[in-house]
């Protein structure tokens, strides 16, 4: 399935699909409108959709009403009724509430705007060298772009791993640039672990997702 294959909920002004080939398990995520989907709301046809690629989701918002509570770090914890439910992320850029839920396991997913990360940002206390180089050369010297690429990639590796930045410096963590995949690139995150990432653009910025 083709992440820009949507999956049938058209209030949400994007639903799309990552297949397990690019993170290991099925992966749904979309796009809504602040203000307009809240994200118990947003949760809930994320829940819908990925049924339909993961049969082990069949059924879920049968199992108990869905609530959303969080971690003593803060990441973002899916119930029904009184069990856990899937791996889930939100990420806010602009006016867009972004989420996703991952088949098994924990996902991470982070979008950034270009404009937050113009310059005077502070490059170099955030982006290693040699990342930077490969990023740079793919964004074809915008530089707010590759800072967007690069950023994305660590958040949303640092979600998956629910430490957010509270125990990791974002120079600890290093953006490898693996192969074109799916519409998007394949990324390895290492923190020295390994984190399978995969990133796209949108008309903003980029967009990355990880999963552990």
């Amino acid at each position: 399935m083709s992440q820009y294959e949507s999956l049938g909920f058209p209030n949400l002004s994007e639903i799309y699909g990552l297949p397990p080939e690019a993170l290991g398990e099925p992966v749904v995520y979309a796009a809504a409108r602040i203000g307009e989907v809240d994200r118990e709301q947003l949760a809930t046809r994320l829940l819908k959709a990925l049924a339909k690629v993961a049969p082990q989701w069949a059924g879920a918002l049968d199992r108990g009403s869905l609530t959303l509570d969080s971690d003593a770090l803060g990441r973002p914890l899916l119930r029904l009724g009184a069990k856990p439910g899937p791996g889930i992320s939100f990420s806010q850029a602009g006016e867009l509430l972004w989420g996703a839920l991952i088949g098994g396991g924990q996902v991470g997913l982070d979008a950034a705007r270009e404009e937050d990360l113009a310059p005077p940002y502070p490059y170099a206390r955030v982006f290693g060298p040699e990342e930077w180089d490969w990023a740079w050369r793919y964004c074809r010297g915008r530089t707010a772009s590759a800072a967007a690429l690069l950023w994305t990639a660590k958040e949303a590796a640092a979600k998956a791993l629910g430490v957010g930045f509270h125990s990791l410096n974002p120079r600890d963590l290093q953006v490898v640039f693996l192969s074109p995949a799916f519409d998007g690139l394949q990324l390895m995150v290492r923190t020295p672990g390994e984190v399978k990432t995969w990133a796209r653009p949108w008309p903003q910025g980029w967009l990355a997702l990880a999963a552990v």
